[in-house]
This record gives structure tokens, C-alpha cells and sequence, in this order.
């Protein structure tokens, strides 16, 4: 078990000794493996609720789940209209987008059923991405076109509506976006093999910064604050945006001079995956190089470097699941197989599932959560544990007295 907040998970298009594996970013040793379900193709590995990991095949037409604490995966079989060029899933763990050709399919992942099917690009779909309240997602495609689409509009097939607006100002395919904090009041990154990185407002698709780069760009990253953007373009070399200091117009063009003074360099070919760790401290890229390295943002020097047998197809942190080290644990897989023919709009409304209940008590949580912060055996963990209770024990002895002194003078108002 490691006492990291973050841990790393990624995957690579070998597959010789695991689907997808979880390391350990201080020390580069590895902490899980998943076994057994294909190469994860790019954009395509997730986890659901911290309890589930989910990846798309990367040639077949399947879908694989495992809980988290097991390195093989569910017997059951999620099979897909084609081999999946994108996933998402929504951050309640309510549904899931799968991406294939140019439409995508959006699934309950609690009854199975396929709620719609979309076919709004003209090209591949390769990146899917839902804001952080999960009531609007983002689809790009290989068309230079990002959709912002409602989800319950969505999934209530009102063609009329469902797609919010779309953003056309890329002259070439659109490889990568992330989107910030702050459910619709967030901001879009967008970077396309035109060398443009465009900053949006995402309630309105309002243009706010469009910055243009000597080189073809493949990912965009954003730290937790949103006060830098990180860039990797096709040569290896990652670049880094201030967005304190925005320039006087809405477009700027970097030229390689100004880029030397804030690039990583390290990886030998195309970057392929960005992620930027909750304290801003850190930074995950994977490469084309069969690498994965882990860097400190502000020196710009690396810390670990994470060797694998592919191309890096995804790189992200992750929190530590505890879950994950608890082998006792029996985490099923309760999503049944997908359905392949979409519902009407009566099966629709006829559909029901139940979202199970947290059995703990509020109480508990906030003890784990105070216990959660000290790392000590566990006598040391239950003697917290006593003395968290009789410390609650005597706060509501001290809240009854209160209580029954101030209704005594009340009462003693009234006779008076």
C-alpha cells in the first residue's frame, strides 16, 4: 500500500504483461496490473467511482471492466457497434460514451440500455470529455469540429436541442481538448494539428485566446487553478502557457525563441498524453518514445521516468484508490451487457434502475476521514478512533446542558 495522494495510471499498445497498470509516481514501482483485456486504445482507459477500471480495446469491438482491486477482469462481455476510438464516462458513474467512426453511443452503465446514438461529425471521433458536473459533454473529431452537447437532452433524443453549438475555427484535425472547473462556467482548450490552441468560454463558445505554435500540436493539459496550460506537439517537446498574463489581443503567435524559455525536453517523439496532478506540483506526459515521465512543473526537470513496451496510448493521475490495496474486498462489477439496438421513446420512459444507498453513517465518514490523515498502525488507528467518539460523546453533553439552560430562561421570561 503506498501513503501517495496520487498514484498514475497508464497503459501502451504492447499489452505483453498487462492491459493497464497503476505505479507509484515517487518511487516508479508498480502498484496494480490488469491482466487480460486487450491493448487499451488511446482516450479509451477510465475509472468509475474509484471501485471499477474500464478500457476499449484498441482493434477489437469490446469493452473491459475490472475492480479495481483485482488484476482480472469481470466475466462479462461489453460488446460495441465497432472497435471504440473514444470513451467517457460521467463523473456520477451513471453513463458512458463510446465513440465509433464518426457517431458515438451513450450507455446506462446501471441497466445496460443504449440511450442514443449520434451522428453529428463528418469524420472519426477521437477525444469525448465531460465537464466536472456531468450535465454537458464535449465531442472532437477528425472534421476540425468540437460539439458541446446537454446530456439529458441527449439522452431524451430531442434532435432539436441537444447539441448546444459547435466550434469551427480549426483548419485541421482537431487532436485534443480538456476542459476546466466549473460545470458550464468553465473554460474549453482545444489544440488541432493546424499548431492553434484556442482557450473557449464554454456556456457561450465565446473565442477568448487563440495561441499559435511553430509546430503540429497532439495534447493540451490544464493545472487544477487554470492559471497554466501545458501543450505537446508532435516533435516531444511539451510547452508551457501562463494565463495570468494574457496578451492584448485574442491571438498570439509564439515564435521558437520565447517557446525555449518554457519547454520540457525529454521525450524523444510525439507527445500522446498530458496530465497535471491536484497540487499543480507535477506533471505525467507519455510519448510515442515508449516512455512515461513524470516532471516537477516549476524546475521543469524530471523526477521518474516510467518505462513501458509501446506507445503510450493513456497517462493520467489518478487519487489513490484505498480500495485498490484491499485484497479482502469484494468490489463486483454489477453493469450488465450493453444493449445493441437503442431505445424508443417509450422503453424510455418506462426504464427504472435503482442507485444503491451508502450504508455508512455520516458519522463514520467523518471519522475515516480525520483517521484517514494519520498513518499509523493500527492500534494507533483505533485509539484516534476512541478518542474521536468520546470527543463527540462530550460535545453533545455540552449541547444538551446549553439546550436545557436556555430553555429554563425562557421559561422564566414567560413567568415573569
Amino acid at each position: 500500500m503506498t501513503d501517495c495522494v496520487e498514484i498514475a495510471l497508464t497503459s501502451d499498445t504492447s499489452g505483453q504483461h498487462w492491459s493497464s497498470c497503476a505505479w507509484d509516481v515517487r518511487t516508479g514501482t508498480q502498484l496494480m496490473t490488469y491482466r487480460n483485456g486487450g491493448t487499451p486504445g488511446p482516450n479509451t482507459l477510465h475509472t468509475i467511482n474509484n471501485r471499477v477500471v474500464v478500457s476499449g480495446s484498441l482493434t477489437k469491438p469490446l469493452l473491459t471492466a475490472w475492480p479495481i482491486n483485482r488484476q482480472e477482469p469481470s466475466n462479462v462481455k461489453y460488446m460495441l457497434p465497432a472497435v471504440p476510438g473514444a470513451v467517457a464516462v460521467s463523473p456520477d458513474g451513471n453513463y458512458l460514451l463510446v465513440a465509433h467512426g464518426h457517431s458515438f453511443n451513450v450507455y446506462n452503465l446501471l441497466t445496460g440500455a443504449n440511450m442514443a446514438s449520434v451522428s453529428q461529425h463528418y469524420g472519426k471521433v477521437t477525444v469525448l470529455r465531460f465537464t466536472d458536473d456531468g450535465s454537458h459533454f464535449i465531442s472532437a473529431a477528425q472534421d476540425c469540429r468540437v460539439i458541446v452537447w446537454n446530456l439529458a437532452r441527449t439522452v431524451q433524443q430531442k434532435d432539436s436541442n441537444r447539441m448546444l453549438y459547435e466550434l469551427a475555427d480549426f483548419t485541421l484535425p482537431v487532436s485534443d481538448v480538456v476542459v476546466g472547473k466549473g460545470g458550464m462556467k468553465a473554460i474549453l482548450a482545444a489544440v488541432s494539428l493546424d499548431r492553434s490552441c484556442k482557450l473557449y468560454e464554454l456556456s457561450t463558445g465565446r473565442l477568448l485566446l487563440n495561441v499559435v505554435f511553430p509546430v503540429a500540436l497532439a495534447v493540451v493539459a490544464m493545472n487544477a487553478l487554470e492559471t497554466e496550460l501545458f501543450v505537446g506537439d508532435k516533435k516531444g517537446l511539451i510547452y508551457s502557457c501562463n494565463l495570468q498574463s494574457a496578451p492584448r489581443s485574442k491571438e498570439i503567435h509564439l515564435q521558437q525563441d520565447l517557446l525555449n524559455r518554457s519547454v520540457f525536453k525529454g521525450h524523444q517523439k510525439a507527445i500522446t498524453c498530458l496530465s497535471v496532478s491536484m497540487d499543480c506540483e507535477t506533471m505525467l506526459s507519455g510519448s510515442e518514445d515508449e516512455t512515461v515521465i513524470v516532471w516537477h512543473v516549476k524546475t521543469r526537470q524530471q523526477l521518474k521516468l516510467l518505462p513501458h513496451k509501446g506507445t503510450i496510448t493513456n497517462a493520467f493521475f489518478l487519487v489513490t484508490p484505498r480500495a485498490m490495496f484491499d485484497q479482502s474486498l469484494d468490489i463486483p462489477v454489477t453493469y450488465p451487457p450493453f444493449q445493441k439496438v437503442v431505445l424508443t421513446r417509450q422503453e424510455r420512459e418506462k426504464i427504472s434502475f435503482e442507485v444503491p444507498a451508502n450504508k455508512r453513517s455520516l458519522r463514520s465518514e467523518r471519522l475515516d476521514a480525520l483517521v484517514g490523515s494519520v498513518a499509523a498502525g493500527d492500534s494507533e488507528k483505533d485509539g484516534k478512533v476512541r478518542e474521536l467518539e468520546q470527543e463527540i460523546e462530550k460535545l453533545k453533553t455540552i449541547n444538551q446542558q446549553l439546550f436545557q439552560q436556555t430553555m429554563q430562561a425562557i421559561t422564566a421570561n414567560e413567568d415573569r
